[in-house]
């Protein structure tokens, strides 16, 4: 037994038969959804852990279902990987992937790995209030597996404290999970609410994956989302504005999540609460405060803002002050609620009934216009 142990010891030290032959995907994740460009393709980061006597490492994605992609060849990604570690870059088209990693020597494979679930397709945050977060009427989530979110515990202690601080580090980590019923959507989302079937039915549309944030908070209005971008203090019964909130929601997808998926758009479900104001341009102007510090915070001008429009409570002027928004530089008309909606799809003039839930996710995608996918640009993460 002692010969055999000492054999084992110097065939270590001289580098024979040795060796750690696992591989392993640390990045992507399982169900992340990179957006997509114009041209319908993403660059994906690819890493790992791979065993040392590697000396290249490839990849390739396989489309999960015929139909929802578009399979690739091998590539190498990493042509000389180092101390048991390798990097690189695969560009795929939108669609939903299996990712299939291969580590080779010279002469021959020596160990694979594969990661299910790896979206290409589009990425949306959420802003605004109430009707945006969501209330206590929901709909069933997504159906269609291609639906993706970070699952926000509104019940947790973390998030307790996250109510209290603003502070990132008690959101939750960016695992992605499916969209079904019951699952918020971080950073602050309440419920599934209509935003997973929204999800489920652009999926179906574009046919690509859709991942889904939400940064609304309820009873807030356009003066609160503009002030608190800018650190500036205002009286509310409930919104801690010395934490910036509700802007800290929006500053936290970007610095947290956005990094990592790139985003198609904000879309921005506000006006309810600004019944109040009567001069059009106030409200046009808090608008672009909002808009401005998000593009500022995420160093991307061009970040695309689509607005609801609505007119709340026989108040013209936030009408006539989302007409206006719609027509500011990368900013796009959303749903039309007036038009879309009737009475009984609110449970009490603003809130959104049984009736009216399914009717919204539909007029949200279809506000989606292939005009829209083709003149909005797309915020997409940089790998090196």
């Amino acid at each position: 037994m002692k010969k055999i142990y000492i054999l084992i010891v110097l065939l270590g030290i001289f580098g024979y038969g040795i060796s750690n032959d696992s591989l392993s995907i640390t990045y992507p994740t399982k169900r992340i959804v990179f957006q997509r460009n114009n041209s319908n393709s993403a660059i994906i980061l690819v890493k790992g852990d791979c065993p040392a006597s590697a000396t290249s490492v490839e990849a390739r994605l396989v489309a999960r279902v015929k139909g929802q992609g578009s399979t690739t060849k091998w590539i190498k990604i990493d042509n000389a990987p180092a101390a048991g570690s390798y990097k690189g870059i695969i560009t795929g088209t939108g669609g939903w992937y299996n990712l299939e990693v291969c580590a080779k020597t010279k002469r021959k494979q020596i160990a694979a790995a594969m990661l299910e679930r790896v979206g290409i397709g589009e990425v949306f945050l959420i802003a605004g209030h109430s009707v945006a977060q969501g209330g206590d009427i929901n709909m069933e989530g997504s159906s269609d597996d291609r639906v993706s979110t970070v699952q926000l515990n509104e019940k947790s202690d973390t998030f307790e404290i996250y109510l209290k601080t603003g502070d990132p580090q008690y959101l939750p980590a960016p695992v992605f999970v499916q969209a079904v019923s019951g699952v918020a959507h971080a950073p602050f989302g309440h419920h599934s609410y209509f935003w997973s079937n929204f999800g489920q039915k652009l999926a179906e549309k574009e046919n690509v994956p859709v991942l889904i944030y939400n940064a609304g908070f309820g009873g807030t209005s356009l003066e609160h989302w503009a002030k608190s971008a800018h650190n500036i203090q205002f009286e509310h019964g409930f919104v801690r504005s010395r934490i910036r909130m509700p802007y800290i929601n929006v500053y936290n997808a970007l610095t947290k999540y956005i990094p990592l998926t790139g985003i198609r758009a904000i879309l921005a479900d506000q006006g309810q609460n600004d019944a109040g104001q009567k001069d059009p341009d106030t409200i046009l102007n808090n608008y672009r405060i909002f808009i401005a510090k998000a593009r500022e915070d995420l160093h991307y001008p061009e970040l695309a803002l689509v607005v609801n429009r609505q007119m709340p409570q026989n108040a013209p002027a936030v009408r006539v002050a989302q007409e206006k928004m719609t027509k500011e530089p990368y900013c796009f008309a959303g749903p039309d609620y007036d038009a879309g909606l009737i009475k009984e799809d609110k449970v009490d003039g603003i809130h959104l009934s049984a009736l009216g839930l399914p009717k919204a996710a539909t007029l949200w995608v279809n506000a989606l216009t292939p005009e829209f996918f083709e003149k909005s640009k797309p915020w997409l993460p940089v790998f090196k």
